[in-house]
């Protein structure tokens, strides 16, 4: 399992909001590493049951973005994965509401129970296996498998650097 991300600061991408700015990070993420670590040439996508896939590669991923950080999560299984910058607000009210319990009651826990959501969301399948842990200086990171396994010894992180 491979974890690629970058700071969008230190690329110069052209976008009309940070909505696309964060999309056109994503993918550059998600074509770059594709194409230098899999060896997949074609990283032409379509989407299966609202999910984003290779066409030409059975190799399975998940992309992120939040702040300034894009990201993508490969591997071989079906991977859910999300990033979120730790940010003050109002989460007591958001963690009752989403049913989250807290072990601590903290910001950073809240997004760690935050990440899980979104991670178990998007792997589309039940997790048997959920990795969480604070990320550069004020992120969060989780990771879901649909496969029993230790996450924490099989992720490699890797920057990209423009």
């Amino acid at each position: 399992m491979d974890l690629f991300y970058l700071n969008i600061d230190d690329f110069n991408f052209n976008a009309d909001s940070k909505h696309s700015l964060e999309h056109i990070a994503g993918r550059y993420v998600l074509d770059y590493a594709a194409k230098n670590f899999y060896n997949i040439k074609n990283t032409k996508l379509e989407i299966i049951n609202n999910k984003p896939k290779f066409k030409y590669s059975d190799i399975n991923f998940s992309i992120s973005h939040s702040k300034n950080i894009a990201a993508v999560c490969f591997d071989d299984n079906p991977v859910g994965f999300d990033i979120e910058q730790i940010k003050p607000r109002d989460y007591n009210a958001i963690a009752l509401r989403m049913k989250f319990n807290l072990e601590k009651n903290t910001l950073e826990e809240f997004y760690k129970q935050w990440t899980i959501f979104e991670a178990k969301y998007k792997l589309q399948a039940e997790a048997k296996s959920i990795y969480s842990i604070p990320f550069l200086d004020n992120y969060v990171i989780s990771i879901a498998s649909c496969e029993n396994i230790d996450i924490k010894d099989n992720l490699s992180i890797i920057e990209i650097k423009e």
